[in-house]
């Protein structure tokens, strides 16, 4: 089963990106330039199946701002990337030539058909720049009333309890021998708030031997939790994916170990996701002391009042989405799709010729 992900997302603070994450180690990837449509998801989804049609699965990662898009595909089994690296997450080859290629796709845009369109153009774009602050804004605001709930729920927290917690899953990695390397930390996201309201893809990571759900809420411990299960695993030389809430990325949310087919995950208003029926539960509620109960008026008021907010901030990217629409629709009419196919079909042919040493 393909795995999907988001590398960022739509934060209080602005666009915040782990695209850094897509790639591990040295592996061989292609950087996409170009302007919106000109078929850079679609070039990522070809590349996809001509290395499926070979056995090999593909993990996806998902655009924020348009989660049936794609920023970024990673063919593990080739030692492959292909990623998205115009803005807001711009990158460039590390290594060009040598190991990573750039195809710049605005090559086959036919500047005279795109002339006549600058002035809708110019507008269209500053209709996104306002839109993308706006929607900063309401989740800033969303957020900071969140702030309060987590603050409450902190003062009521039995750290002893979360101790204990933690202690009682650690026979779950010992199942793997120490190893002398140290372990890898990878950062994704497995959701992000999207003009079609907060999207994710457990359903992809959750099919492992081993699930840990943790019920509940920011402020009962959860990223405590799994912090320190992601340093024990590292020391122990596991490689770890953190996957990041999408409003507070410094902040785990969920936890996979790939070597173990181990998988810790946050059930909670944010993530109502129904699990695999063998998922073992930890009600984290558990951890807070009854002096909780006290603030209840207060968490749901303060509850009501980030729905709100963050449904502004939906809207607002719901009607940044629909200028990049005609961004795209302006683009595609001024494509040579005929070229540009060529030279997809010339560049695949290289990446899975290249790729048969690693196969």
């Amino acid at each position: 089963m393909s795995r999907h992900f988001f590398p960022g997302g739509n934060t209080p603070a602005g666009f915040f990106s782990y695209f850094n994450n897509i790639a591990i180690g040295n592996e061989r990837t292609v950087f996409l330039k170009g302007a919106s449509g000109c078929g850079k998801s679609t070039f990522m989804r070809r590349a996809a199946a001509a290395f499926g049609a070979r056995g090999l699965e593909t993990e996806y990662f998902h655009c924020s701002n348009d989660p049936k898009s794609l920023d970024g595909i990673r063919v593990a089994g080739a030692g492959l990337c292909v990623v998205d690296a115009t803005a807001p997450h711009v990158q460039d080859p590390v290594l060009p030539v040598a190991r990573d290629l750039l195809f710049n796709m605005a090559e086959f845009i036919g500047p005279g058909a795109i002339e006549p369109n600058r002035e809708e153009l110019t507008r269209l774009a500053r209709v996104k720049k306002q839109c993308c602050a706006a929607a900063c804004g309401y989740l800033a605001a969303a957020w900071a009333v969140y702030q309060n709930n987590i603050r409450a729920r902190e003062q009521f927290l039995d750290r002893g309890r979360l101790n204990m917690a933690v202690l009682e899953a650690l026979p779950l990695l010992e199942s793997a021998k120490p190893r002398a390397t140290a372990g890898r930390n990878r950062k994704l996201f497995a959701g992000a708030l999207t003009p079609e309201g907060f999207v994710n893809t457990l359903d992809t990571l959750t099919n492992l031997d081993t699930v840990v759900v943790l019920r509940g809420e920011p402020g009962m411990g959860i990223d405590f939790y799994l912090t320190h299960i992601r340093e024990i695993a590292n020391l122990r030389g596991l490689d770890c994916e953190s996957l990041c809430c999408p409003l507070d990325p410094s902040k785990i949310e969920h936890l996979v170990i790939p070597a173990l087919g181990l998988g810790f995950f946050t059930k909670s208003r944010l993530w109502p996701v129904e699990f695999p029926a063998h998922a073992i539960e930890i009600d984290s509620f558990a951890f807070l002391d009854k002096g909780i109960e006290e603030y209840q008026e207060e968490l749901d008021y303060n509850d009501a009042m980030f729905d709100a907010l963050a449904g502004r901030a939906v809207r607002t990217l719901a009607a940044q989405r629909k200028a990049h629409d005609r961004v795209e629709e302006i683009y595609i009419a001024g494509m040579d799709f005929d070229a540009l196919n060529q030279a997809s079909e010339k560049i695949l042919e290289n990446l899975l010729h290249s790729s048969e040493s690693v196969l």
